[in-house]
């Protein structure tokens, strides 16, 4: 069937930007290595969206517009109570749209704002290279210095072509790939299509090296003696004996020919290698490795920007207000549930679902790693919903798999109160001892019907507090 005729107005208008909607980026790569022990489901979350979420207003959404080229069927948009969807293809081979629901991805967004809590881009622990932000290694998520993603000297999205290889350690935007994270075969098809082609402009590149190396000598050589300083070197001032010389020097400096290649190419950054890597004898470094300090050298570059959209707040140095107890020296308490025990004997955390993100329980000296604490030992099927307890959301950052990687402490009993009341789902009295004993946390009205009418403490909602009037 022959494509029908788009007049050139029209064809302006499909390929314009204003109506077109930001191009997917790849989905997370999933481990294939383990086989059948890999346990996935087809209707689980991914790690992140992929597409972009769109949403309408609940006038339009009624008669199906959604900012689109044509409506979309009410029979499938008016089954989800939240309007969020993701558009796959606007015009697909039948002319229709292809979409699905987005409420999955969107609900966690709107539910890590109501965190309060920055994204943060971690430094290396110990200057070596290493991803902090790798779950496996939950130990370097302590006490460590934060900066937010949005800092000058991190959010590096526009810099000029001659300052990249100056702002190397602090970059998450490359050019080139990350050949740690590539197979064989794709680095062989790399080498081939992009690198080898290159070969002539490598020699310009390192001619305007060895240039600018011998006017800084004569300029160096012309300050001693007093003298002028001498003109700029051409590149084409370089013969190719000279060219040959450096390069018989770069291959024994392996460190400074990575250098070169990795700005020409403008290549991530790589974690140097150990002993065992190299194949040298133990005991024995015969190259010297410039320390890294890009925190992404050993995971790799994220797929998107540090934040991920997710909230774009730099700080967490900010007071929330009570409207009776004033002023509150941390922020809200959040509910987390208890998504899988842990183990002692392997001394894996327990597993809390906070905000739809996966979190470890607080590591040192807590009450969630105390072993008089059974809740977190075995999963209790009676509770409804799951055993739940109240956590103090600390700082977030994304990995460079694009995983979000959220950590938590306990919850003081003075902002877990806070938070109950305000909610109504705690009386004047407290955390009822059933609570603390089984984790579960009771509602108003189920906390009503456990008091008489006659003896029942005074509820504090936000109805109480006048928030809603």
């Amino acid at each position: 069937m022959a494509s029908r005729s788009v007049s050139p107005g029209g064809a302006l208008l499909r390929t314009s930007r204003i109506f077109a909607m930001a191009n997917p980026i790849p989905p997370p790569v999933t481990d294939s290595s383990s086989g059948a022990t890999s346990f996935s489901s087809n209707m689980a979350t991914l790690d992140f969206p992929t597409h972009q979420v769109i949403t309408t207003l609940s006038s339009a959404r009624k008669r199906g517009e959604w900012g689109l080229k044509r409506s979309l069927p009410l029979k499938t948009t008016l089954k989800s109570k939240i309007p969020m969807l993701r558009v796959k293809a606007i015009d697909s081979a039948e002319q229709i749209t292809d979409f699905t629901s987005a409420t999955d991805h969107g609900m966690n967004r709107r539910k890590f704002l109501e965190l309060g809590i920055p994204l943060t881009a971690r430094r290396p622990a110990g200057g070596d290279g290493g991803d902090s932000s790798n779950q496996n290694r939950p130990t370097l998520s302590m006490n460590l210095p934060q900066k937010s993603v949005f800092e000058k000297e991190i959010d590096t999205t526009d810099l000029d072509p001659d300052d990249l290889a100056k702002a190397i350690d602090n970059r998450w935007r490359f050019n080139g790939p990350w050949l740690a994270g590539m197979t064989t075969g794709k680095f062989q098809k790399y080498l081939e299509k992009e690198v080898r082609p290159r070969r002539p402009e490598f020699r310009e590149f390192l001619k305007k090296k060895i240039a600018a190396e011998l006017h800084q000598a004569a300029a160096n050589e012309a300050l001693d003696k007093g003298t002028e300083p001498p003109a700029p070197l051409d590149a084409s001032s370089v013969t190719e004996d000279q060219l040959i010389d450096f390069l018989r020097k770069l291959r024994h400096d392996s460190q400074a020919l990575y250098d070169m290649v990795g700005q020409f190419l403008d290549l991530a950054p790589l974690a140097p290698p150990n002993i065992s890597q190299l194949g040298l004898p133990a005991g024995i470094n015969k190259i010297t490795w410039r320390q890294i300090k890009n925190p992404y050298a050993t995971g790799g570059p994220p797929v998107t920007h540090p934040s991920a959209g997710l909230s774009y707040l730099r700080t967490s140095m900010y007071m929330d207000n009570h409207p009776i107890y004033g002023p509150q020296r941390q922020h809200p308490s959040v509910v987390a549930r208890i998504v899988s025990p842990r183990r002692q004997a392997q001394t894996q955390p327990a597993k809390l679902g906070v905000a739809g993100f996966i979190v470890n329980t607080p590591l040192g000296d807590t009450t969630s790693n105390s072993r008089n604490n059974t809740l977190f030992d075995k999963i209790d099927p009676d509770v409804k919903g799951g055993a739940k307890v109240w956590v103090q959301p600390k700082r977030a950052t994304v990995d460079s798999s694009g995983r979000v990687v959220l950590t938590v402490d306990d919850a003081s009993a003075e902002a877990k109160l806070v938070a109950q009341e305000l909610l109504g789902l705690a009386t004047c009295l407290g955390t009822t001892r059933d609570e603390r004993q089984t984790g579960r946390v009771e509602s108003a009205s189920q906390i009503r019907r456990r008091y008489s009418a006659k003896n029942a403490p005074a509820m504090s909602s936000t109805q109480n507090y006048g928030i809603q009037r």
